[in-house]
């Protein structure tokens, strides 16, 4: 029947493209993810058609208006950060001939809306002192030389080899205030920290408390970037009763798509970092350091033209006013310690959120906005061994909507609670949990 026609998905058998072959180093393609279906699950792979009688620019204008356009949205208040790119910035500059040089994914990054990037290079995955203290002060040189008054270079490092990271337990990523030197090992004798005559002070880590002291030091925080899984399988599990984890600037665990790609899944990284998020907030919830947060990572290598950033990495909308100066970071681990800030994917907003009011009577305030139709919001909550949670349908609100939720909430047994909301092509946003006390949240416990 030459009137009908059908169209179809599916998801390819390999990575490998084989128009590709034979054309060098991108034969296999980058950002290809393959879906991970657990046994028993139902796998869905919702399509959107947008149909119009506009001419074809505009209507493809529209249809991005859904993902913005491909951009993070800019939004009052806040800076968007993106962070843990393997982006070997320093040796890719190195090879270029000067620190100096442009590289692409500083405008690939840019015209996605991000305007803080935190890689994670540090000072090389080989635990020499003199060679990592060396690369270190080249990283921060790359970070002066491509930061401006609208783009910041927050160069942070993760963890992932030598002796220290061993007795961290899994991959640990160290978000900095500031320039600080340091390097694995420290002899019986050797003192913690060290002048150098080039480099100042050197902290030698030998222990992750010697970690813990150079965090609270030099106002830093650690994560760890992908929780259960390659380098951290089995962690934080294995560490939640040490005294670096329970830690306060131990602030909690890394959140990015790739994590357990599952069809079945509502909510992004519903399978295995949503529920570890929970886990560590009943963890604690008896002991006095503060809620576990979680953070969007990247974990991708270089960027390019071509490369989707926004659909490939989610970000942090960190509640800080301007953009740091160079060489200091202190606001934005200020509000990350604070919690101030929400994990998105572009779509879904949360500019405010609080917890309001006294005694077991309290009510959850959150300005939500959305471009794709919203499916539900949710608030999440723990009793220091449970789960639970209520969601609230939102299929009755429109595309394109912004709403402030007002819910009730009986705090009577509960000792942690959250906030998402979730669209109905499975994108979202979430808040950091606040710890629930007997009087009303401060604002460095919800924003």
């Amino acid at each position: 029947n030459t009137e009908t026609f059908s169209f179809g998905v599916r998801q390819p058998e390999t990575e490998a493209d084989p128009a590709d072959i034979g054309r060098g180093s991108r034969d296999m393609r980058d950002n290809f993810a393959l879906l991970s279906a657990r046994p028993g699950t139902w796998q869905r792979m919702p399509v959107y058609f947008y149909v119009s009688d506009t001419p074809g620019q505009a209507t493809l204008n529209s249809a991005l208006a859904y993902t913005r356009g491909d951009h993070f949205k800019s939004v009052p208040g806040y800076q968007v950060m993106a962070t843990h790119f393997h982006a070997s910035l320093v040796n890719r500059l190195q090879q270029l001939g000067s620190l100096d040089a442009m590289l692409p994914d500083f405008e690939v990054i840019k015209a996605a809306g991000i305007n803080i990037y935190a890689p994670i290079d540090g000072g090389g995955p080989v635990p020499n002192a003199s060679e990592h203290v060396k690369n270190l002060a080249l990283y921060y040189e790359v970070a002066r030389l491509h930061s401006d008054k609208n783009f910041v270079i927050m160069p942070n490092e993760e963890i992932l080899s030598g002796d220290l990271s061993k007795k961290l337990g899994g991959h640990t990523d160290l978000l900095i205030s500031h320039p600080v030197f340091w390097s694995q090992g420290r002899e019986a004798e050797q003192p913690l920290v060290e002048d150098d005559p080039k480099y100042g002070k050197v902290y030698h880590l030998g222990s992750p408390a010697d970690l813990i002291e150079m965090v609270h030091r030099e106002n830093l925080l650690l994560y760890m970037p992908h929780p259960r899984s390659k380098g951290s399988t089995g962690y934080p599990d294995a560490i939640k009763d040490t005294s670096h984890f329970l830690d306060a600037d131990y602030r909690g665990i890394g959140f990015r798509w790739g994590m357990g790609l599952d069809g079945s899944e509502q909510r992004l990284c519903d399978y295995r970092c949503l529920p570890l998020l929970d886990d560590m907030n009943n963890w604690i919830a008896e002991r006095q350091t503060p809620a576990k947060y979680i953070q969007a990572i990247s974990e991708v290598f270089q960027q390019g033209p071509g490369d989707d950033v926004y659909a490939n990495n989610p970000v942090n909308y960190v509640k800080v006013h301007d953009l740091p100066q160079l060489d200091d970071w202190k606001s934005i681990i200020d509000a990350m310690r604070r919690g101030d800030y929400f994990v998105t994917s572009g779509e879904v907003l949360i500019p405010s959120y609080e917890v309001k009011g006294a005694g077991n009577q309290r009510t959850v305030v959150a300005d939500v906005e959305w471009t794709f139709p919203l499916e539900f919001v949710e608030l999440v909550w723990g009793d220091g061994q449970h789960t639970d949670r209520q969601i609230i349908s939102a299929t009755g609100l429109p595309a394109f909507g912004r709403h402030r939720f007002t819910i009730p909430f009986n705090v009577d047994g509960k000792k942690w609670v959250r906030f998402a909301a979730w669209d109905s092509a499975g994108n979202g946003a979430l808040v950091q949990p606040v710890k629930l006390t007997n009087t009303a949240t401060s604002a460095g416990d919800a924003h």
